[in-house]
């Protein structure tokens, strides 16, 4: 039980609260500070510092969107898929409208053997799967999991100056109790999405579940980039941000 209805996951009346609340996609990047920069200037920090990626997400994580999340992927509720997945789909076809649909890849953030040997399912795939599966992709695209997790030697020799030392093989811990500077060495290095030219031309959304710091959106996004794909943004099911633009980038309801 999510909402402590019994003999349900979500009752009725909280599964349309949380649809609800996953009605108006909006741009949630500028608190996340370890985001990488966009491939062009389209988007600024608020600061207008420099450019950040943007990164659209269906809603915020709070509340009951946040215990149906973590039901979802971490208490095997995936009877839940049904009310994420057309949330994840408005996001998806806002995204891909905004960045252009022309031959546009949908690639998922990988989950970790031990996560999903431990679930028994990737709570992404799940989700992609299906909505592919029924045809409710945007027209253009389609979800390739290009990035994968790197070898642990590949993480020791791209990690800069001394960071490596130390690292044990398996590193990847979680990023809930890191600081800024963990989180960002805690995933870098750590993903792959082959040799360096092998996705020139491909233009790229990185998907997630929920956006924090922006730690491993921006690990995904270098593995891309570092084979030659231009990432155009990014999606989440959740941030942790404050909705205080939506999808166009003015003001909306919280």
């Amino acid at each position: 039980m999510v909402c402590g209805a019994a003999d349900f996951s979500l009752c009725h009346s909280c599964r349309r609260v949380v649809r609800r609340s996953g009605t108006r996609p909006y741009y949630a990047q500028e608190p996340a500070e370890l985001l990488p920069p966009a491939e062009d200037a389209s988007y600024r920090s608020a600061d207008g510092s420099g450019s950040v990626l943007p990164v659209l997400a269906a809603g915020r994580y709070a509340g009951n969107l946040a215990r149906v999340l973590l039901a979802y992927k971490n208490h095997g509720r995936t009877d839940l898929a049904a009310v994420l997945r057309p949330m994840l789909a408005g996001a998806l076809h806002q995204a891909a409208e905004d960045a252009g649909r022309s031959s546009l890849v949908l690639v998922p953030v990988p989950g970790t053997g031990r996560a999903i040997r431990r679930r028994g399912y990737s709570p992404l795939g799940l989700l992609l799967g299906t909505l592919g599966a029924r045809g409710l992709l945007p027209a253009g695209t389609s979800v390739k999991p290009l990035v994968r997790h790197a070898p642990s030697g590949l993480l020791r020799l791209l990690l800069p100056g001394n960071l490596g030392a130390g690292i044990p093989r398996g590193s990847g811990r979680s990023q809930k109790h890191l600081g800024r500077r963990g989180r960002r060495t805690n995933v870098y290095g750590t993903m792959t999405a082959g040799r360096a030219g092998s996705l020139t031309g491909a233009r790229v959304l990185v998907v997630d579940d929920v956006l924090t710091t922006g730690a491993t959106i921006a690990e995904a996004t270098r593995a891309l980039r570092a084979a030659g794909a231009r990432v155009e943004g990014a999606v989440v099911i959740a941030a942790t941000s404050s909705p205080a633009r939506d999808a166009g980038n003015t003001a909306g309801e919280s």
